[in-house]
């Protein structure tokens, strides 16, 4: 009897240590919330926000890829009254942004997934006195730089 309690021992010893190194020897792919990728990004976001909001072209030069970028965004065809979507480039979407606002906007990121450090998605809620935004903000790292290639959002007129 002793002996099959000594072997049952050995057994569950055996299979213990194997879990424990398992768990412990398994690479962790997670990243810090604050880790330095995440600051970078939440950063180009902020820069966007804040060179709109002050009218400030360097700000969004370096939020924007002003080279391959592009806001899309649902408009009404005039004629039709149908929806469409409208693409237009970075580049002249900055120019909208000439003077700093006399109004107070916020802004808060809501959420940041990356992947690889290569791109990144940030939903942005961004308040205005007249209108209510979520812009999805599509990031590439190019050059290593973070840089927004594609926005999306959606506009609520406040009443």
């Amino acid at each position: 009897m002793r002996e099959i309690n000594k072997m049952n021992r050995a057994k569950f010893l055996s299979a213990t240590i194997a879990v424990v190194t398992m768990l412990f020897s398994t690479p962790n792919y997670a990243e810090s919330v604050s880790g330095k990728e995440y600051q970078a990004v939440v950063e180009t976001a902020y820069n966007y926000f804040n060179g709109a909001a002050n009218g400030d072209q360097k700000l969004l030069s370096k939020a924007f890829d002003l080279e391959f970028g592009h806001v899309k965004m649902i408009s009404i065809n005039k004629e039709t009254q149908k929806e469409t979507i409208r693409s237009v480039p970075l580049k002249e979407f900055a120019g909208y942004f000439k003077k700093a606002t006399k109004d107070t906007w916020k802004a808060n990121v809501l959420s940041v997934d990356i992947v690889d450090d290569k791109m990144a998605m940030v939903k942005l809620d961004f308040d205005t006195p007249k209108n209510h935004y979520i812009d999805y903000l599509v990031m590439y790292k190019r050059d290593n730089q973070w840089r927004i290639i594609n926005k999306t959002f959606v506009a609520k007129k406040k009443t």
